[in-house]
């Protein structure tokens, strides 16, 4: 992707250090949207959800993510298909750093319960809850996806969080996202008190189509 123009928030440069919790969730849906050619599909139905509560470090903001699991080589990760946040600085930096697509929301929360709303309406209300307690503090992998300027961007952070069991259920969906099979996620699970390291992406050339 590519975003010319003067910033009018601006934003950190990386790396950018966050702190937070996180609610994840693998989900089947149809038609589930195809990454582009250089990278494989790891599950055919697969859609991958994740409600992120950035709470301390470079910014504080909420974020929706919504992508497809994917392979590049020997690299797993998300290709990020949509992805939300309520920071303009996030959404810029988002956009000009790592190449993903993200676009201003606002999250409505009530206990367990959000509302994700940009300006086209409802994007998505989910119900999330941590089931046991979390385990010790450990790194966990994290690799994402992106485009920025005709190249792929390939972000690695370095995460760690205490995981734990949890829920994650779908309550409304927009039919502007593919249709989900389920409204709880098949798989899914949460990160409590994570801390995260995001460094500026590589970048690798993409191969002409066909």
């Amino acid at each position: 992707m590519t975003d010319s123009g003067p910033d009018p928030a601006p934003y950190p440069p990386p790396p950018w250090h966050l702190t937070g919790h996180l609610w994840g969730g693998l989900f089947a849906a149809e038609p589930a949207p195809a990454p582009p050619p250089d990278l494989a599909r790891l599950l055919p139905r697969g859609l991958a959800v994740f409600l992120i509560r950035y709470r301390g470090g470079t910014l504080r903001y909420d974020e929706l993510i919504i992508g497809t699991p994917v392979r590049r080589g020997r690299r797993i990760g998300l290709y990020v298909q949509w992805i939300w946040v309520d920071d303009e600085r996030s959404l810029r930096g988002g956009r000009r750093i790592w190449g993903v697509p993200k676009q201003s929301a606002a999250f409505h929360w009530d206990g367990p319960h959000v509302r994700v709303r940009d300006r086209e309406g409802l994007v998505a209300a989910l119900e999330v809850t941590a089931k046991r307690p979390p385990l010790p503090r450990l790194p966990l992998p994290m690799t994402g996806f992106g485009t920025l300027d005709g190249a792929r961007t390939v972000i690695t952070a370095r995460f760690r969080a205490r995981p734990a069991a949890a829920s994650l259920r779908v309550t409304e969906w927009s039919a502007r996202l593919p249709a989900l099979h389920r409204a709880e996620a098949r798989l899914r699970f949460a990160a409590a008190s994570f801390d995260m390291l995001m460094p500026a992406p590589a970048r690798y050339p993409v191969p002409p189509a066909g």
